[in-house]
């Protein structure tokens, strides 16, 4: 066994795999997008022989051989647009990504200072309004990631866009679990929370003058709003 020369902790990612394989250099050509395992990559006789990589999300162990074995190399979000002269092989023979385990986290607004929170005066648990407010070190202000959804510790529901609208200005709620669409969201490197509706619908918190100005809204990205970033706190 070879000496190891250092080590570098893997830092949870809050995305849903999916990973790009190009014939060609600098990600062109044919593309295959795959979100889960590959065990027998030369089997598809267009990406026996990848020429490049691009990790759209999430974390990646890319083999060399085939049935997850030889030599292998991690990969975050990055574009490898030369393959062979990345990583001195001449194929790649399977792919999969890491499944990381459950951790649980609170969500800060950067602008604000203030927490992901549950209304907990409605009701229906599972229908709640989510807003912010200041820490109160309850299981309304804890969540973890599974899936593409964010789930509550507190009632194991899920952050959810009221009606599946596509707009800016839809509120955001919690509800039980039905694994579509718009219960799933990204929460992206740089900050901002993404919904797989539309990668430009972001989580944002409504402002204003009214009763529901702490309430959590879709919005489109603005440079200047910075309500609209967020710090990821591990529990």
């Amino acid at each position: 066994m070879e000496t190891i020369q250092s080590l570098k902790p893997i830092t949870p990612d809050f995305s849903e795999p999916s990973i790009s394989l190009f014939t060609l250099d600098s990600c062109q050509g044919r593309e295959l997008i795959r979100a889960e395992a590959i065990s027998v990559l030369q089997s598809n006789k267009y990406y026996q022989y990848t020429k490049s990589i691009r990790v759209n999300s999430g974390m990646w162990v890319v083999f060399e051989h085939a049935n997850f074995r030889g030599r292998q190399l991690l990969l975050d979000s990055t574009e490898n647009i030369n393959w062979i002269k990345f990583s001195g092989w001449t194929s790649v023979g399977s792919v999969r990504p890491i499944n990381q385990c459950r951790v649980y986290f609170r969500i800060k607004n950067r602008a604000k200072g203030t927490f992901m929170t549950i209304d907990e005066n409605l009701e229906d648990p599972r229908a709640s309004k989510l807003s912010v407010c200041q820490y109160n070190g309850k299981p309304t202000q804890m969540w973890f990631y599974c899936r593409g959804l964010i789930k509550s510790k507190s009632n194991n529901t899920c952050v959810d866009v009221i009606g599946g609208q596509r707009t800016s200005g839809t509120k955001v709620a919690l509800w039980t679990e039905h694994g579509n669409i718009h219960q799933k969201w990204n929460i992206n490197r740089n900050g901002t929370i993404s919904s797989h509706l539309d990668c430009n619908l972001l989580l944002d918190i409504k402002g204003g003058d009214y009763y529901d100005k702490s309430h959590l809204i879709l919005n489109n990205p603005q440079a200047d709003q910075q309500t609209q970033f967020w710090d990821i706190e591990l529990l």
